[in-house]
């Protein structure tokens, strides 16, 4: 444990459950450190070693303290024993596989945050879809797969193609599109082999009727969106409408663009379809990412998710100087949003998909060379280097860049002249080389 023990009695103590995914902890207590000064830390170290997170937390000259926990109970029992030293006044977490802990923590200490109940929902795309039928939510229909004896009952209520997808999962892992039971069956034994990054699971699979979100005509777009919302309150603030790219490598996603391009209509009946599943899932603190299809019977969502989609603070602070992670820090303690985002620019993520198969990396130009050429360019992490053996079965991407523009579809370009910069060049076994597609 590390610790400082002068605080001033003013200041809020707030604490950051860190360790895998979501916003990066060093940029997270920056915008904490916005709020006060008193921010303490429980990393959990089940995916690697906390070290370069503290030092970042020690370096920032934080008063507070920097614990570590070996999984999820163990963080709520560690930020316990914290509360009980020095009273903490809000929990914050910006990851999809730590939302449990927090909940439970804020849940235990009394403290504003989501109940254990609507985060669970949200974690679980089957109970997301039985409390979506039960309010009247749009949503695509659906069945359970508990085990491999319920794929042909399955085909038969929902019919083929149909979309697979894991119950617990997160950036579209695992997720397929079947077009027989014969491709059913052996997603459904890929699924249960894949190792989850998750420390809690859900042995629990869905199949969900088709809705075609590949593409938006030949727009370059895909036909879905999503809403970015904060919970703060007890008001539910809709931010902004954010597009997402093209589908071309089944559904692994390919980017992400804000603020959204779509006609001011359109993204309001998203919006009305994100704010009716929220409430219905019980959802009151914090980030909201909810992904809405666009079918031509109108909206219908995909997914609610209780935190910040992956890139969005970064996204909202390159395209409106906005800091969305302070905001969720001042939502945890029970704060309504101080600020609302300016956009002057677009901003589009894109995530570079790895094909289908076994590859290898057998070029890539060097990252700062990348950097050089393109000022617009706010990060770039390329995953892989040269040499090195590539497939999905840990990550469903080659690289992230993060650009600006003046517009949604200049920003798209200038991703698609990044891409092909990247000069990425992969070799199946056997196979010779071939150049990762660009945008």
């Amino acid at each position: 444990m590390t610790s400082r023990t002068a605080h001033p009695a003013d200041a809020p103590h707030l604490l950051l459950i860190s360790g895998i995914g979501g916003h990066a902890p060093g940029q997270a207590l920056d915008s904490l450190s916005r709020i006060s000064r008193a921010v303490s830390v429980v990393h959990l170290s089940a995916w690697g070693d906390p070290g370069p997170v503290r030092e970042d937390w020690a370096a920032r000259g934080l008063d507070g303290e920097f614990l570590t926990a070996p999984g999820l109970d163990e963080a709520v029992t560690a930020g316990t024993a914290l509360h009980a030293r020095r009273p903490v006044a809000g929990v914050v977490t910006y990851s999809e596989l730590l939302l449990r802990p927090q909940a439970e923590l804020a849940w235990r200490l009394g403290l504003p945050g989501n109940s254990p109940e609507a985060v669970a929902v949200a974690q679980s795309k089957s109970r997301q879809r039985q409390v979506f039928a039960e309010h009247g939510v749009p949503s695509p229909r659906f069945t359970v797969l508990d085990g491999e004896n319920d794929l042909a009952r399955a085909v038969r209520e929902i019919g083929l193609p149909a979309v697979f997808k894991p119950s617990l999962g997160a950036g579209s892992q695992s997720v397929r599109l079947v077009r027989t039971l014969g491709e059913l069956r052996a997603a459904y034994r890929d699924g249960r082999a894949t190792v989850s990054a998750f420390l809690q699971k859900e042995d629990v699979f869905l199949l969900e009727e088709r809705m075609a979100l590949e593409a938006d005509g030949d727009s370059g777009w895909a036909a879905y969106c999503s809403v970015e919302s904060l919970l703060a309150a007890g008001e539910r603030h809709h931010l902004v409408v954010s597009d997402r790219l093209a589908l071309r490598n089944g559904y692994a996603e390919e980017g992400t663009s804000m603020p959204s391009r779509l006609d001011p209509d359109v993204q309001a009946a998203a919006v009305d379809c994100a704010d009716r599943a929220i409430a219905a899932i019980g959802l009151t603190t914090g980030a909201v990412h909810t992904e809405v299809a666009l079918t031509p019977d109108g909206p219908r969502v995909i997914e609610v998710n209780a935190r910040a989609g992956g890139p969005m603070p970064v996204m909202f602070l390159a395209s409106a100087g906005y800091d969305y992670a302070r905001q969720i820090g001042r939502s945890a303690l029970g704060l309504a949003p101080d600020a609302v985002p300016e956009f002057g620019r677009a901003a589009v993520q894109r995530m570079v998909p790895i094909p289908e198969g076994q590859w290898r990396v057998t070029a890539q130009t060097p990252k700062e060379e990348v950097l050089a050429a393109f000022p617009e360019l706010v990060y770039l992490a390329p995953r892989f280097a040269p040499g090195l053996p590539v497939s999905r079965d840990r990550t469903l991407h080659l690289a992230t860049f993060l650009v600006t523009g003046e517009t949604p579809d200049g920003a798209r370009a200038l991703a698609g002249r990044v891409e092909r910069a990247l000069g990425i060049e992969l070799v199946e076994t056997g196979v010779p080389p071939a150049v990762a597609p660009a945008a």
